[in-house]
Order: C-alpha cells, then sequence, then structure tokens
C-alpha cells in the first residue's frame, strides 16, 4: 500500500483502499472487542483516521474533524465498526454446548446509527468556496483546502505565534482591522502574492 500513489488518486478510490487494506484489521474479531473499548482507545482508532484523511487533504492535524468528514463524505471509524459489528457476528462460530443462550458481548452491540456531521460543523465554514469536487492534484487539493480550512490566518494575523482566531484580539498586517474566519475576502489591502 505504501507503494500506491494514493494521493493522486480520487477520494472514493483512496477509500476503497483503505477499506480493503486497512478496515480488516479493525474488523478482525470486532464484536468481541467493540463493546469493552475505552474512550481513549476509541479516540485513538477515530484519530487514526482522520490522520489518513487529512494527509490525503494536505492539512494539518488539528484542522477540524467534522468538516474533514464533510468535505470527504466520509464517517469517524468508530461508527462505521459500529455498524459493521452486527453483520460480523455471523462469521463467529460457537460450540454447541451454549445453544439458546445469548452472550454478554452481543447483548451490549448498539443499534446502528447514521453520522451527521453538519451540525457540529462551524458555522463559518459555510462562508467558505465551494468546489463540486475535491482536485486529483495535491497541490491544487492542499491550496483548496487551505482557503476552505481558513489555515491562511496566520499569514495577515498580527500575532505570529500558532493561536486560535480570536475576534477581540487578532488583528490584520494588512489593514488594522479586526479579524473574522476568511478575511481576506474583505480585506482591502489583501493581495495573492502574499
Amino acid at each position: 500500500m505504501s507503494r500506491l500513489p494514493l494521493r493522486n488518486m480520487p477520494i472514493d478510490l483512496v477509500m476503497k483502499v483503505y477499506n480493503c487494506f486497512v478496515l480488516p484489521i479493525f474488523q478482525y474479531g470486532l464484536p468481541l472487542y467493540l463493546s469493552s473499548c475505552s474512550s481513549a482507545s476509541r479516540k485513538a482508532a477515530n484519530a487514526s483516521f482522520t490522520k489518513f484523511l487529512k494527509a490525503y487533504l494536505g492539512i494539518p492535524f488539528h484542522s477540524n474533524n467534522a468538516i474533514t468528514h464533510y468535505i470527504t463524505s466520509t464517517h469517524p471509524l468508530l461508527d462505521t465498526l459500529e455498524n459493521l459489528a452486527p453483520h460480523s457476528l455471523a462469521s463467529l462460530v460457537f460450540p454447541p454446548e451454549i445453544n439458546g443462550h445469548q452472550l454478554s458481548f452481543i447483548k451490549a452491540q448498539n443499534q446502528p446509527h447514521s453520522y451527521d456531521p453538519i451540525p457540529i460543523i462551524p458555522s463559518y465554514f459555510w462562508r467558505s468556496k465551494m468546489f463540486s469536487k475535491l482536485p486529483l492534484n495535491l497541490h491544487y487539493r492542499k491550496k483548496l483546502c487551505t482557503e476552505i480550512y481558513n489555515l491562511d490566518h496566520l499569514i495577515l494575523c498580527d500575532n505570529q505565534t500558532f493561536h486560535i482566531l480570536n475576534y477581540e484580539q487578532c488583528r490584520c498586517l494588512r489593514c488594522g482591522v479586526q479579524m473574522s474566519h476568511y478575511h481576506k475576502y474583505i480585506c482591502e489591502k489583501y493581495c495573492d502574492k502574499i
């Protein structure tokens, strides 16, 4: 898988490769371990998948997860695994001595649910640039995602240390006005050649 040119493939093909090579690792023994997973393990599994997506998009790992799932049309890994768990029980073979009994880990399986990232996406995102599909070229995909995620905030902000945009403390280096998300759209002195 390391030799595949994943960064130059469309996202639907990248997801098929992920589902073929990586997802089966998580599916192995899924009904046995899923109900007893700690919250830290769940977060780590979800983080491994979002980091994979963010590497494909060419954005930093601290970028918003809900936006990432929205623009790639994906779900957190644990949601996918919870929906797969009831179907994984068919592959398990139990001894005849336990016929008529229900095992405790089967009772603990949650009902399948759907993931909707829209309610948790920050409201400022809806002012970003619209696109029909992600570019195949990593350079152009990274450029588009930098604008969508508002990652070029530090270029215009007078506070040059890493920080989250703060409406009261962030000021534009060019025009001196308090900055909001996507400030470059309204800044009169912004230049694309920065």
